[in-house]
């Protein structure tokens, strides 16, 4: 986990000192709108954050839009890395590893003003895709292995994040815990440095947590921790299973799915959509 140290920069930067001769460039930035190519799946985000850095010069981590101050003048490269919150949760701003950061070379003149608008941001080259389940018709099943309970995630199409189709977990009185895998096996994703995240787009009545499971040594190995709470809306998340995968410590492992009902409901629905698994690849 980053220490919140890391957004003192930012929170530095935010005002002017008194004793400065130069004022500085500000540089705005509105937002960031995620493009997708064929087999990236859908473009929905939730990038809350955007990283700056001037050359190698790291200028600190602003909440968008943002208007980033800059210390300098004259032709400068501008990065930008779109930043999220690992695991949904605010104290933990993290750049998103899989997106390309968004490059300026702009000209810095003291107390002006440049507003570079809704910056364009794509995955990066060397992402892979481990799957992506969003639930059309006609392409391929992933999570498809009921572990605990009946139903397990079924396509429906009355409640939707984009596309035409969703997935659905009914949960009941009588079907109060349902555990779903992929019936996918992977391997080699707890190479040093672990570097694998999920994307999901949730709504739900009920809370779930996601993990790894599979086998070590004859003996069988879950470990659960990264997940949500429920939600009236449609939510983006983004979770890094890098420490549950480095936990299993598993030669070959499945991702899953685990949701139950709480004791003060009769019945719930846990709607997915969007789910991407990503890791980067070997260089």
């Amino acid at each position: 986990m980053r220490s919140l140290l890391w957004l003192l920069p930012a929170l530095l930067l935010t005002a002017c000192p008194p004793d400065l001769e130069t004022a500085p460039a500000l540089i705005v930035v509105e937002g960031f709108e995620l493009k997708t190519e064929e087999n990236e799946g859908a473009a929905t985000a939730d990038i809350t954050e955007v990283w700056a850095f001037a050359g190698e010069d790291f200028i600190g981590v602003f909440p968008l839009p943002a208007r980033i101050p800059l210390l300098r003048v004259g032709p400068t490269e501008l990065r930008l890395e779109a930043g999220v919150r690992q695991d949904g949760r605010s104290v933990t701003p993290e750049i998103y590893p899989f997106y390309a950061p968004v490059r300026r070379t702009l000209d810095a003149v003291s107390g002006r003003t440049q507003n570079l608008g809704t910056l364009p941001i794509r995955y990066r080259d060397d992402a892979v895709f481990g799957f992506i389940e969003d639930f059309e018709a006609g392409r391929p099943r992933t999570f498809t292995d009921v572990v605990a309970g009946d139903g397990g995630l079924v396509p429906q199409t009355e409640v939707v994040r984009s596309g035409g189709t969703a997935g659905a977990v009914e949960l009941r009185d009588s079907n109060r815990l349902v555990e779903i895998a992929t019936a996918q096996t992977f391997t080699g994703l707890g190479t040093v440095p672990i570097n694998v995240w999920l994307e999901v787009d949730y709504r739900s009545d009920a809370p779930a947590v996601f993990g790894v499971i599979g086998q070590r040594n004859g003996i069988g190995v879950r470990v659960f921790d990264p997940g949500f709470l429920p939600r009236a809306e449609w939510t983006k998340i983004y979770f890094n299973l890098g420490p549950v995968i480095g936990s299993a410590d598993l030669d070959e492992l499945r991702v899953a799915i685990s949701t139950l009902l709480d004791d003060a409901r009769d019945r719930g629905t846990v709607y997915l959509d969007n789910l991407k698994l990503l890791y980067l690849r070997p260089q």
